[in-house]
């Protein structure tokens, strides 16, 4: 999981390696959460909402009286993109967002644990002197 080009990286100490890496983290598991949340209820509620008009869902109650004057595949299209799409969002948190976080975690740990790369050179290059 290493980075590309972290043998060259600036880091001066720890502190500043470890703030690149969960900076780094975080916004690797914002732009997941994004994706996962709008691919999910994007998806969620088009399937819903074909599901829906399919079924022609009856609409009973208060849903019947607002969307009354429509037709009924309308109203089954509308009830199924608001099931679909909370069901879609929570399937885009769980198969998308959630992987990403395991994933980026991984990463942060394993790089804030890892010696740092110009210290591991500079120590190589004074062992090798002292031979």
């Amino acid at each position: 999981m290493a980075l590309p080009y972290e043998d060259q990286a600036t880091w001066k100490n720890e502190q500043e390696r470890e703030t690149a890496a969960w900076n780094r983290m975080t916004s690797t598991i914002s732009m997941g959460a994004t994706i996962g949340t709008t691919a999910g209820a994007v998806g969620g509620g088009a399937v819903g909402c074909v599901i829906g008009g399919v079924s022609g869902a009856t609409l009973t109650g208060t849903l019947a009286t607002m969307f009354g004057g429509l037709p009924s595949e309308v109203q089954g299209c509308i009830a199924g993109v608001a099931a679909g799409g909370f069901l879609g969002t929570l399937a885009g948190q769980v198969f998308v967002t959630a992987p990403v976080a395991i994933a980026a975690a991984a990463q942060y740990f394993t790089t804030i644990n890892q010696p740092m790369p110009n210290k591991q050179q500079s120590q190589q290059g004074q062992d090798l002197g002292k031979k």
